[in-house]
């Protein structure tokens, strides 16, 4: 069988790379790149699937070349991240030049708007996958072009062949190769084990969030017996912890509550982390998500004030935020907000009203990110029409090391202020930290926490 690798290469700082989006690690976490997972499925029907994650083994640049020249693939799938593009263009170019027989193939945050140029004469590239849930990239491979969809494929002479189809409201796939990513040291600030996996329930958000590249890739759901399937390989391989990357756990209608009464039905007993929002995570779903294993939900906040949430879509208010938070305090579900700073309509007042809320939610855990005007999304084209970002800007980060943008009321050096105090007003007091202290588990749970701890401040501050 012909060999396909998937790279995540190295880089210069740790990297996350993952379903169109990218971005430098906040607290020294690295998952396992769920497209890449969901294409070994896909690919091992056919070839034989290898795996390099160059940023989880921390290898060197000429140890992952050394790495593929070992292998000798017929195909290299490689994640590219926005955050990274220029790192991993060169890369790329190292890869092309050391075996320039072999098909390149890019996916990734960078190549969702115009993706095209990223296909020119001098590029290592031939081809871009623009949907990693469908089995297009079988038909470009087996070279039957006129069967794929949603691919940006460089032809004979130059010529570009943009193609790009919404597919069915569902997507299937055969047994991610989950074995595959057992061999790396993934970790993740809200699992509860060393060794955890990822999957995949849906693909896609059907919610309009403007500053989130998720919802302008459609949605689809993938079936209940499949993700069930999956679980079970799981827990044959000795794995007990799950991270479901599904953007919005109980988007797809029932199919969520469906899922965990399969999985409490079949005796599971797994752990697991999901993203959710709080106007989806009624109190009936919460109650079965706990039963079916869940502990920790990842709730989008994103701001204290309701000009911010109304402005930018979120559909929801602060009110139902606080009240989401609250069951899951009262059921035994832990939370994570999330949220996002420096918006183009952000302000002194937006802000005191997020730094207001953050003394008072229950939340466990809470993310600050600042706003990045990621490729296609609504909020770029706001962010350029208000002469925020050059419309060129490929490179962006939202973790916070650096301020894509100012808003209209608040400077880069302003946003990243602000940042700072958020993560000093919600962490840094004495009641959060003796709540932490008295959740504390195990051995691993202890080191987690003081690992992220520290890694919060050296990201934060340093």
């Amino acid at each position: 069988m012909k060999k396909i690798l998937l790279l995540n290469p190295p880089g210069q700082r740790l990297y996350i790379r993952d379903y169109f989006c990218s971005k430098v690690s906040q607290a020294d976490y690295i998952t396992q790149p769920v497209d890449l997972l969901m294409l070994s499925g896909t690919l091992s029907r056919d070839y034989a699937v290898y795996l390099i994650d160059a940023v989880a083994g921390k290898l060197s640049i000429d140890e992952t070349l050394k790495q593929i020249g070992d292998i000798a693939p017929f195909a290299v799938i490689s994640l590219f991240g926005a955050v990274s593009l220029d790192e991993d263009l060169e890369f790329a170019g190292k890869v092309r030049a050391m075996s320039g027989g072999v098909k390149l193939v890019g996916i990734g945050d960078a190549f969702r708007a115009g993706g095209e140029k990223y296909l020119g004469p001098d590029s290592p590239l031939d081809a871009i996958l623009l949907d990693f849930t469908t089995p297009d990239i079988l038909g470009y491979l087996a070279g039957d072009h006129d069967a794929v969809n949603n691919m940006l494929i460089r032809a004979a002479g130059g010529v570009l062949q943009p193609r790009r189809a919404r597919g069915p409201a569902q997507f299937d796939i055969p047994l991610p190769q989950q074995q595959l990513f057992t061999r790396y040291p993934y970790r993740h600030p809200f699992v509860r084990s060393g060794r955890f996996a990822t999957v995949l329930a849906d693909y896609g958000c059907p919610y309009p969030c403007s500053f989130c590249v998720m919802g302008t890739l459609g949605f689809k759901v993938r079936p209940v017996d499949s993700v069930i399937a999956e679980l079970k390989q799981i827990k044959s391989l000795g794995i007990s912890e799950v991270l479901f990357h599904t953007q919005t756990f109980g988007a797809g209608g029932g199919a969520a509550k469906e899922l965990c009464e399969k999985m409490i039905a079949e005796k599971l007993d797994l752990g697991w982390v999901c993203f959710s929002r709080v106007d989806v995570a009624t109190p009936e779903l919460l109650g079965v998500m706990k039963k079916a294993g869940c502990h920790t939900i990842i709730f989008g906040v994103e701001s204290g004030a309701e000009k911010i949430l109304k402005k930018y879509r979120k559909g929801y208010r602060v009110e139902q935020i606080i009240s989401a938070v609250d069951h899951c305090e009262k059921i035994g579900i832990e939370t994570v907000g999330t949220f996002i700073l420096g918006l183009p309509e952000e302000d002194h007042e937006t802000m005191a009203a997020t730094l207001r809320l953050l003394k008072t939610i229950k939340l466990d855990y809470a993310s600050f990110n600042v706003a990045v005007p990621r490729m296609g999304t609504p909020l770029r084209d706001e962010a350029i029409a208000l002469g925020m970002v050059d419309k060129d800007l490929a490179v962006m980060d939202q973790s916070g090391s650096d301020i894509a943008m100012p808003s209209r009321g608040l400077t880069r050096a302003e946003i990243l202020g602000y940042r700072r105090k958020a993560v000093f007003v919600f962490y840094f007091n004495a009641r959060y930290i003796l709540r932490r202290l008295a959740r504390i588990r195990s051995v691993y749970d202890l080191v987690r926490q003081l690992r992220q701890a520290a890694a919060l401040v050296v990201n934060t501050w340093f």
